[in-house]
């Protein structure tokens, strides 16, 4: 199947799909209003009508899906004897499950389990769809025999199946504003260098993704930087990154790290 195949299959199936560059994983396109509303199908033709892509679903209550993300064999193993059996896409390096979102608010959390690991993609989340390619050049793909099943067919998740998970409105964060060059804002920013200095680069097919939003989330959150600080961090360390990052790929994370991410802003301070 060619991704404007799979693209409209998962529509058809009820998901929310969102067009992506192949073999990378943010969307190509302003995806946040198709949080709040359906994407017309007539969009999606038009997205994939041409040449091949990725496919990023849009989780929460919009699809009224929630998945579960094990990112080895071991956290697949671990959600297989935890979760009702469902869905699942392969991924390079483990499975995503696929479940009913079960009204409410399920938010996004990463490693909602550390170990194994395993993320929840839930509303305002995405995750790669089947027909997408990882940058390893695996396909996400369903297990052999396996159909795509309508989002009305899968099971509900349950809360329960894992540490407790906020679901009451978070409180808005206001970032303190602090003068340029004031002793607050030097420090943080120096801290935050300091840091980085001696990480790793990301390394493409090993982890090479979660690493970079890793980072991307310590700087902003941790640290307490604006995006353009931790910007001009992950600049610095994207040269020991192999291959380097894009620009826009460095953003996107940046963006999603504030939106989405779970550690306190200034925990790391």
């Amino acid at each position: 199947m060619s991704s404007r195949d799979w693209a409209l299959a998962l529509w058809d199936a009820g998901y929310q799909p969102v067009i992506v560059p192949l073999r990378k994983k943010s969307p190509a396109i302003a995806w946040k209003v198709f949080q709040s509303e359906r994407v017309p199908r007539a969009m999606v033709e038009q997205w994939f009508e041409h040449g091949e892509h990725n496919i990023a679903l849009i989780a929460g209550a919009i699809s009224q899906t929630v998945v579960v993300d094990g990112d080895s064999a071991d956290a697949c193993t671990f959600i297989e004897s935890t979760c009702t059996a469902t869905m699942k896409v392969l991924t390079s390096k483990g499975a995503h499950y696929y479940f009913r979102h079960p009204g409410g608010r399920v938010p996004n959390s990463v490693r909602v389990v550390d170990e194994p690991p395993i993320d929840l993609r839930g509303d305002g989340g995405l995750t790669i769809g089947p027909g997408s390619k990882h940058e390893s050049g695996v396909y996400y793909r369903l297990p052999d025999g396996d159909d795509l099943q309508s989002v009305r067919d899968l099971p509900m998740f349950k809360r329960e199946w894992f540490p407790p998970i906020e679901t009451a409105q978070e409180k808005a964060f206001i970032r303190p504003i602090l003068r340029f060059g004031s002793p607050e804002q030097k420090d943080s920013y120096q801290q935050a260098q300091a840091y980085m200095r001696p990480v790793e680069g990301a390394v493409q097919g090993a982890g090479g993704d979660s690493a970079t939003y890793v980072q991307a989330c310590r700087l902003v959150r941790g640290f307490n930087l604006s995006d353009d600080e931790a910007l001009d961090i992950l600049r610095v360390w994207n040269q020991k990154c192999s291959p380097p990052w894009d620009e826009a790929d460095l953003r996107a994370k940046v963006k999603h790290a504030r939106a989405y991410g779970t550690g306190e802003f200034g925990s790391m301070l």
